[in-house]
């Protein structure tokens, strides 16, 4: 068993065993799974059993009716397969694929600090939500009131990931 990364992103979960062969069915924990399509190595959490957590060779992934079909060098049974039904797949942050000029993944905007143009701190990033129109950050101040900025080039003036802390400049109030 391989010891787990300290910089594991968890990107799914294992919904089903997918034929005869040991394929797995994944739910992504994003619209655009593009770690997870390019990954050639994934962990799998399991919190019933943690004796099972360990990673595996990706020999094929591909999309499937909003699933992603995920087949693994050395798992070719379909009972093994069921058996890491519920089981958290996750892949270092380090293996992500790079991203292009003003592209984020959410884990790495997480707990980043928000900050207006009058350097007024709105509060920390806590959750992320895509509403099918746009991406969503979820802030929470001090007194635990949250406040929703739309992650749209209109409200967004600066991300500062590799700051620490990480920061986010917004054209926004406050009080909003």
């Amino acid at each position: 068993m391989t010891t787990l990364h300290q910089d594991l992103v968890e990107i799914g979960t294992v919904i089903e065993a997918y034929g005869i062969r040991g394929a797995l069915k994944i739910r992504p924990f994003s619209n655009d799974p593009v770690a997870l399509l390019a990954a050639k190595q994934v962990w799998f959490i399991n919190a019933k059993n943690p004796q099972f957590n360990r990673d595996y060779d990706v020999y094929s992934v591909r999309m499937h009716s909003g699933s992603v079909l995920l087949e693994l060098v050395g798992l070719t049974d379909r009972d093994i397969a069921l058996s890491l039904k519920s089981a958290v797949v996750a892949i270092p942050r380090s293996k992500f694929p790079l991203t292009d000029a003003n592209e984020y993944y959410w884990t790495d905007l997480m707990g980043a600090q928000v900050r207006n143009q009058s350097q007024e701190r709105i509060g920390q990033v806590v959750e992320i939500v895509d509403n099918s129109a746009q991406t969503v950050l979820i802030i929470e101040d001090d007194a635990k009131k949250q406040h929703l900025i739309p992650f749209v080039a209109s409200f967004i003036i600066d991300v500062q990931l590799e700051s620490d802390p990480k920061q986010i400049l917004v054209d926004w109030q406050k009080d909003w």
